[in-house]
């Protein structure tokens, strides 16, 4: 009877769980859901039985959704508000380009070379390592924007300002990637370094032949971090470029939201197309992200 009573209680206790976590999601979800309903919402439309056309009223409570008729806020959906904002900003598709080039570039390159840096700081020997590391921790107390007239002044000086070198460059180091990667390498099994170095293997033989490809799931989450931080930053490219066709997609859609700020379809048209490739990059790497968050052992 007291089994029968323990299983029932956990049943219960996950049953309430599921619905609690499926409750959030929706909560979750809706602002995406709605903001998608007012980018397939058309700016007027025909209604039924009439002949001028009548605008929507994003407005109305209850806002008529009825997606069994294709239908929001009481008019037919239409995808013309997406080739509409590329016909509004000619420059957005290069805006787009210059995006994906600055969030990728960046993270893969931010990623590489802190996982060198940290390896080197968990397993490498040089003089005063320690000293260093303590130094690159310490560094994590100044705020960055302490340091962004200074590192101005210096692109201005290498005249890399309102360019991709500028753009790119200063985001290649991370202290806070770096530490977590040497925390990973401090936790990695030295057993499996000492056998190969048995077996005559260089130490870049070892970190790229023993190391790296046991690596995947932590590099994989902090590649996830970097490019939804990249690809959503405003500040950085706001202060290097200048040039409108130089702009990312934050900088590009301030733009827009100032040109057509009353025109709500559109807004959120474009705000779905800056945000679609992330929910798209999540997915492709959630199982990597979620493996890293929870464990962080290695594959022997």
């Amino acid at each position: 009877m007291n089994h029968k009573n323990k299983n029932y209680q956990f049943s219960l206790g996950k049953t309430l769980g599921l619905i609690i976590m499926v409750a959030y999601a929706i909560l979750c979800l809706i602002p995406f859901l709605w903001a998608l309903f007012v980018a397939l919402a058309p700016l007027t439309y025909i209604p039924a039985g009439g002949s001028e056309p009548v605008g929507v009223d994003l407005t109305a409570w209850p806002p008529r959704i009825n997606l069994f008729k294709l239908q929001v806020f009481g008019a037919p959906m239409t995808l013309e508000n997406f080739r509409i904002i590329f016909e509004k900003v000619p420059l957005l598709a290069r805006w787009f380009l210059n995006t994906v080039l600055y969030a990728f570039t960046v993270s893969v390159g931010l990623v590489a070379l802190s996982t060198l840096a940290a390896y080197a700081f968990a397993r490498l020997r040089f003089p005063l390592r320690d000293f260093w590391f303590s130094l690159f921790l310490a560094s994590m107390m100044i705020p960055s924007t302490v340091t962004l007239i200074p590192v101005y002044q210096l692109l201005v000086g290498l005249r890399w300002v309102d360019s991709y070198t500028g753009l790119i460059i200063p985001k290649l180091f991370s202290v806070a990637i770096v530490f977590f990667m040497r925390q990973f390498f401090l936790d990695f099994p030295k057993a499996l370094e000492e056998s190969a170095y048995i077996d005559g293997a260089s130490i870049p033989r070892i970190f790229t032949s023993v190391v790296l490809p046991n690596s995947r799931a932590p590099m994989a989450a902090q590649f996830i971090y970097v490019i939804i931080g990249t690809w959503n930053e405003f500040m950085w490219p706001l202060i290097i470029m200048s040039k409108a066709q130089n702009y990312t997609l934050t900088l590009g859609l301030a733009f827009f939201r100032s040109s057509y700020y009353t025109i709500q379809q559109y807004m959120m048209a474009a705000s779905l197309l800056v945000t679609l490739p992330m929910v798209i990059m999540f997915l492709i790497f959630q199982r990597q992200f979620i493996s890293s968050n929870i464990s962080s052992g290695v594959k022997g």
